[in-house]
């Protein structure tokens, strides 16, 4: 039997590092294909959640209905969007790209 996997939620995430890249590079690498390359993620944590309680494997989710509620779980991030959290992703952001300026 597969042991119930927890998710792992950290709110003080660490900036991603862009060491040896140039600016130039980030902007190309930082696209539409990054963001989709993220929402994929977003669908295979939900096709392979397992907690104590709820069991993707068990509920036999289709990979249509993950996609799904990733978009709704984007979108409900997205109507959550305020000030402090947009100020805190810009920090971070900027911290990180202030690491690679020449």
């Amino acid at each position: 039997m597969r042991k119930a996997m927890k998710p792992v939620i950290q709110d003080d995430l660490a900036a991603v590092s862009y060491t040896g890249m140039s600016l130039a590079e980030i902007q190309e690498g930082v696209s539409a294909e990054a963001v989709g390359y993220a929402a994929g993620l977003l669908v295979e944590a939900i096709r392979s959640y397992e907690s104590g309680e709820f069991s993707a494997l068990r509920e036999r989710l289709s990979l249509t209905e993950a996609q799904m509620i990733a978009a709704n779980l984007i979108a409900k991030a997205s109507a959550r969007l305020d000030d402090k959290t947009l100020q805190e992703q810009i920090q971070r952001v900027r911290k990180s790209m202030r690491e690679v300026k020449p």
